[in-house]
């Protein structure tokens, strides 16, 4: 998130840099604050950026905007950090599910220790 900011109406509006965050861990979090708010998305012409506006039935206030921003910062970090291991990890879980799924009788055993 580059920025994140109260507007005069009392919603809250988020700059998204789309280089370090992706498509799919901007909608993981957006989804969790669905339920209290409707959320608009936008890109941003001309930039690798989105614009993200959190517009409640009521207006934030300043002291639930303290409150969101730490939310939303420690939300974002949260799964970049679950893409991250998702991916560093993707050629373990695989080996994982082929060895659990497969036929003993067919499947080669693989020796760690050489």
């Amino acid at each position: 998130m580059t920025d994140i900011r109260l507007n005069s109406r009392g919603e809250v509006e988020l700059c998204v840099d789309m280089s370090i965050y992706n498509d799919c861990i901007i909608d993981k979090v957006m989804y969790w604050w669905s339920g209290k708010y409707v959320i608009t998305r936008k890109n941003i012409p001309g930039t690798a950026l989105q614009a993200i506006t959190l517009t409640g039935s009521s207006p934030v206030s300043q002291d639930e905007f303290v409150e969101m921003r730490l939310k939303l910062s420690a939300d974002f970090v949260d799964y970049k950090n679950r893409a991250i291991i998702a991916e560093e990890t993707s050629d373990l879980r695989n080996i994982i599910y082929a060895k659990a799924f497969a036929n003993s009788d067919d499947f080669v055993e693989f020796e760690f220790k050489e």
